[in-house]
Parts: structure tokens; C-alpha cells; sequence
């Protein structure tokens, strides 16, 4: 990993404190309740990881996030994944017992 990552929850309210622990990884952590869409775009410019419950991000906000390196889902949020792949970003999909935390930490060590 280079740099500091920039992660931006869009959606957090579906989780508690204690669902969703910060991650121990060296970063700037953002988070927002809810989402609309003409905010995805500015809450996401900066970002590198992107956390979305139910928030939905499509091909227009995937192509002004330049810095975007990886989406992860944790609900039934819709991504455009021909748009994601396109750019070569990754989307994790959270399931059931999954942990949140866990598969982010994953995934920025692999970065």
C-alpha cells in the first residue's frame, strides 16, 4: 500500500458502533448516514475505498472518481459493474458473517 487511503462509508447508519469498528490501517476514514445521489460524487472524490450499504453508484460517478481504487458492498446498494471493470476497480461484496473490517484490511494489504 502507498500512500494514505481515504475510506467513505455513504451509508453508515445500517451499522452500530460496535458493528463497525475503525480499521487499523493507516487512513482517513469519512462517513456519512445516508447518501443521496447527486452527493456520491463529492463525498467520494477524494476516496480511495468506497463502503456503500444501500447507496447506488453508476457508470456517470464511477467516471469522475479517478482516484477510486475499490468499492466494497455491504447490502443490496446496486454498482455498475461493467463501469467498475472498465476502470479496473474492485468490488468486494460483504455476506453474511462476513467481517466488515476484516475485508477491508484485506483488501488494502493486497493493494
Amino acid at each position: 500500500m502507498s500512500g494514505k487511503e481515504r475510506v467513505v462509508f455513504l451509508d453508515r447508519a445500517a451499522f452500530t458502533q460496535d458493528d463497525l469498528p475503525i480499521p487499523v490501517f493507516d487512513h482517513n476514514w469519512s462517513e456519512y448516514p445516508d447518501t443521496g445521489p447527486a452527493d456520491v460524487v463529492p463525498r467520494l472524490f477524494w476516496a480511495t475505498t468506497a463502503i456503500t450499504h444501500a447507496c447506488a453508484i453508476d457508470a456517470d460517478a464511477i467516471a469522475q472518481l479517478h482516484k477510486l481504487k475499490r468499492i466494497v458492498v455491504t447490502g443490496p446498494a446496486t454498482v455498475d459493474e461493467t463501469a467498475c471493470a472498465a476502470r479496473g476497480l474492485a468490488i468486494h461484496r460483504l455476506t453474511a458473517g462476513d467481517d466488515l473490517i476484516g475485508l477491508l484490511e484485506a483488501c488494502v494489504t493486497a493493494a
